[in-house]
């Protein structure tokens, strides 16, 4: 379900803008991806990681022109996007304000209005109950189990298996 060649446009909610990234975000983004309570519900993502690694993913975010957005309530506190598949993660600080709900139903809103997808896809580690329910909130559909490796924890772990159809 990679979506390559489009370039993301500006979201806005009430409180939310979701924007392209740009390189003056490395070091906010590279402080939230360092969280390890972040970090640990990443599959591909490790630590350390560092200011010249986030640099280094945002220019490989504008080069390959991916929808994946930053999520900005005045600061840098997120990503989202449609990079192979719905994925997203906010800065510890930012939890329980609504922010993954928010910018969801934003991006699935694009998803299927703009881009046309037919379905998207989740795949949150199994015990990352916050990421789970944030998928059953948002309307996506439990579909099964899985394994992937995770980076961070440097090993094999279980997942759920989500999709959200476009009707």
């Amino acid at each position: 379900m990679t979506t390559i060649g489009h370039r993301p446009n500006t979201l806005q909610s009430s409180r939310l803008l979701l924007r392209p990234f740009k390189i003056t975000d490395a070091g906010q983004f590279a402080r939230i991806t360092n969280d390890p309570h972040v970090t640990r519900n990443l599959m591909q993502t490790s630590t350390p990681f560092t200011t010249s690694d986030a640099r280094e993913r945002i220019m490989r975010l504008r080069r390959k022109n991916l929808p994946v957005w930053a999520i900005d309530d005045g600061q840098l506190v997120g990503l989202i996007g449609l990079a192979g598949e719905f994925g997203l993660w906010i800065a510890r600080h930012a939890w329980g304000n609504g922010y993954g709900s928010e910018s969801g139903r934003l991006v699935i809103r694009y998803a299927f209005e703009q881009l046309k997808m037919p379905a998207l896809h989740a795949h949150p580690i199994s015990d990352n109950r916050a990421s789970y329910r944030l998928m059953e909130k948002l309307g996506f559909q439990a579909i099964g189990r899985g394994v992937g490796f995770c980076r961070h924890r440097g090993k094999f772990v279980p997942l759920r298996r989500y999709t959200l159809e476009n009707r």
